[in-house]
């Protein structure tokens, strides 16, 4: 996985060039977003519902569904 430099960081860039590398980090942080909607809620839910009885959470189990 490259770094956020590598691939965001332009020396003297055109106006395209500069466009195109904010609509991919506009896409990049649309898709954190989704991933934090979905995914951080189940993992909330599930906590919630473990401090209530007790049990651990198995974090795997619902980040990798």
């Amino acid at each position: 996985m490259a770094s956020f430099e590598q691939d965001f960081y332009l020396e003297n860039p055109t106006r395209w060039q500069a466009f195109r590398r904010d609509v991919r980090l506009l896409l990049m942080l649309m898709r954190y977003a989704l991933l934090w909607l979905t995914r951080g809620v189940a993992v909330r839910r599930a906590y919630k519902k473990a401090q209530a009885s007790g049990k651990p959470v198995a974090l795997e189990s619902l980040i990798d569904e």
